[in-house]
């Protein structure tokens, strides 16, 4: 399976098509890798991987702006240990997404008259 074009499908899920948020799937892609490699990792870590400035809050915002669509998603997810957060890849959370959506689609693309009554 190749790497880029399954990961360019599932950051479109996220990220769209839009000029301005599709610019944030190659630094998606770089999170993305880096929690498959190391598992849990600080937002400090994170940053670290993106070379952002995390004494800056232009480094701060850009950070979360590139994080929520991948919380938003269930791609990825957090938990505070010892008062800090980590991130982890969440294939749970991004499994319960996509069955929202195909819900959404069922009822939306299924003709009135033909869907079954629960």
């Amino acid at each position: 399976m190749e790497e880029r074009g399954v990961a360019d499908r599932i950051l479109a899920l996220a990220y769209g098509n839009h000029p301005k948020s599709a610019s944030l799937k190659p630094e998606a892609l770089k999170v993305l890798r880096a929690l498959r490699e190391q598992g849990t990792m600080s937002i400090e870590q994170l940053m670290g991987v993106l070379e952002l400035n995390q004494d800056s809050s232009a480094g701060r915002k850009h950070f979360y702006i590139l994080m929520r669509p991948l919380r938003e998603t269930g791609m990825i997810s957090t938990r505070r240990v010892g008062g800090k957060t980590s991130y982890y890849l969440s294939y749970d959370g991004f499994s319960q997404f996509l069955r929202e959506i195909r819900k959404e689609a069922e009822y939306w693309l299924t003709p009135e008259g033909s869907r079954e009554r629960v």
